[in-house]
């Protein structure tokens, strides 16, 4: 079902919040409401939330994003940046979305089209080799396969329906902050921007791969921001910092990297996606054309009429 609008019964209970705060904030005492209605029905400040639901070939289940349009969409034809966010029934709540409209509204970076892409079995599309953990647990395998699901297929039906610009950001975090970085190397065509928060980068393939991923990426610009909490897990510490350096020192013309340590917070903290955006978009607001329209630094102006994944062949792959 393509673009379905979602009512709050349908929604978990932060996304339902989301709703129904909207609704309740155009609500008056009725003699008020009287005495200052509009000539026109008042409309909730928050758009509808969407669905995309898309029967993937390359993991071979139904799969589910959650699609947040920016205030004025629906009253306007300009295109949009595209957030897609990893963990979506973790992140895609009214909290971060609304940072993130107050920050646009403020300047500070563009408005984007929000997509929450949903997990059906999260320990499998983390990784894309097994990994087995110290209480000998196991996960990951399917990484590749899920990448190339947004690559083949979830991608293309969001610039299908919906009005986008080519800039695309991927977000992810904890064990998704690895598949969203693994992601910038392996699959570099999805994202022209990758913000990982307090990514666990401790991943045998990574890290025997790291320094010549560093080497060789290709596919024109593209910008690595970390963020972690000041009382994150030691682990996340160093090898984000490990990263940082190694790009500092061995990445091509094109890549850059930033890192964000925040006061006081621990794992994932509350504000590392809002964080992340203004890093990455920083100089953006100073950098506004005379017509009032905002470049953003460092991004293509156009985007190739077909996706291509750089080193890794999507066509056929099943879970």
């Amino acid at each position: 079902m393509r673009g379905e609008n979602v009512t709050t019964a349908n929604l978990p209970g932060l996304v339902r919040a989301l709703c129904l705060t909207a609704a309740l904030g155009v609500l008056a005492p009725p003699a008020l409401a009287q005495a200052v209605a509009p000539a026109k029905a008042a409309r909730p400040p928050i758009s509808h939330v969407r669905v995309e639901r898309i029967a993937s070939a390359q993991v071979g289940e139904t799969r589910e994003a959650w699609v947040s349009l920016p205030d004025r969409y629906d009253e306007t034809g300009d295109r949009y940046p595209v957030l897609y966010m990893l963990d979506g029934e973790i992140n895609f709540t009214s909290g971060v979305i609304g940072g993130l409209r107050q920050a646009a509204f403020l300047g500070e970076i563009p408005d984007l089209i929000v997509v929450g892409v949903v997990n059906t079995d999260r320990s499998k599309d983390i990784f894309p080799e097994v990994v087995t953990y110290g209480d000998g647990t196991k996960a990951g395998g399917r990484a590749d396969a899920f990448l190339c699901f947004m690559g083949e297929e979830l991608i293309p039906r969001i610039e299908r329906t919906y009005r986008t610009e080519p800039l695309r950001v991927l977000y992810g975090t904890s064990n998704t902050g690895f598949t969203a970085v693994y992601a910038l190397f392996r699959y570099p065509q999805l994202a022209n921007v990758v913000i990982a928060a307090s990514a666990t980068l401790s991943v045998p393939i990574l890290r025997n791969n790291r320094d010549a991923w560093i080497r060789d990426l290709k596919g024109g610009d593209k910008r690595l921001v970390l963020v972690m909490g000041e009382n994150d897990l030691p682990t996340v510490i160093s090898q984000n910092g490990a990263l940082k350096e190694q790009i500092d020192m061995l990445a091509p013309p094109g890549l850059s990297c930033r890192l964000a340590v925040l006061d006081g917070g621990g794992h994932v903290p509350g504000n590392s996606l809002v964080e992340g955006l203004r890093l990455a978009f920083e100089g953006w607001k100073k950098a506004a054309a005379p017509t009032g329209k905002r470049p953003i630094p460092g991004s293509r102006t156009r985007a190739d009429a077909r996706l291509k994944v750089v080193d890794q062949k999507c066509g056929g792959r099943r879970a």
